[in-house]
Formats: structure tokens, sequence, C-alpha cells
């Protein structure tokens, strides 16, 4: 479980990457308009209810992995629906939960982040975005490939 004193598991690349798109998802959301009900879901209903959704597993279940391409494709296909149907409610939670992900130094998708931040988890949903930069930079760290 991550707790306040939590090691970080993303380097500077990752981190960057996280920040960078996560105000980029901000400025469209902003774009957009956001509406009362946009903030609402995107700020409160969408990761309390992710929270919630978690926290019916209990407090010391087993840290969940979802990291298999089938849970990729699930994590796509959420994320498409909630981006064609509430646009800036989607980019309002992914890009707050994108910040906070990046603060903390968590390496799994976005999506997570609010509740691993509010429950002090480790779960992890398959991030096809910013898995790749966050394995190459583990690569590097490790001295496994050139710099």
């Amino acid at each position: 479980m991550l707790g306040p004193d939590h090691t970080r598991s993303i380097g500077p690349w990752g981190t960057a990457a996280r920040g960078l798109v996560g105000v980029g998802m901000l400025a469209a959301a902003a774009v957009i308009g956001i509406s009362a009900v946009d903030a609402a879901l995107g700020l409160l209903a969408f990761p309390l209810g992710i929270t919630g959704v978690l926290a019916l597993r209990g407090r010391d279940a087993r840290a969940l992995r979802l990291t298999s391409p089938e849970w990729c494709c699930v994590n796509i296909g959420i994320g498409a629906v909630g981006f064609v149907f509430l646009p800036a409610a989607a980019l309002l939670f992914v890009g707050t939960a994108m910040l906070l992900a990046a603060a903390r130094g968590y390496a799994g998708c976005e999506i997570f982040a609010v509740s691993n931040w509010l429950r002090r988890r480790d779960d992890e949903i398959a991030c096809p975005v910013f898995s790749p930069i966050d394995h190459a930079e583990r690569r590097v760290a490790a001295g496994k490939v050139a710099p």
C-alpha cells in the first residue's frame, strides 16, 4: 500500500509527460466549456465512484493488478465512452487525476490515482499511453539500455 512515505514509481520523463498531458486536458476542457454538471461529474462523481467501487474489495485486499492486454482494451473503451458522451467532464477527471499521478509518482493509469491517494493503496489498471515511457525509464535506470 502507498502511505505518505511511498517512493515514486515513475521517473522524470513519466512525471513530465503526465504533467504536460494533464495540463493540456484541463486546457481542452476550458476551451470546450465547463458547465456545473461537467465539474460535478469530472471532479467529484467520477473519482468518488471509482473510489467506492474499489473500496468494495476491502482495505486489506491484495493490490489489484489489471495490467493484461485485455484490461488495457477495457481501459481504452471506458475512456472512449467518457470522451464521446461527456468530453468536458472526462477531460476534467482525467486531467486532474493525471496531475495527481505526476505529483505522487504513481505509475498506473490515472483513473485509479484519486482512489489510491484517498485509500493509500497501489491498485493498477493498464495504461496504454504512459506504460511504455515508464518501462523505458526503468530499463535505463537499471542499466539495461544505453540512455
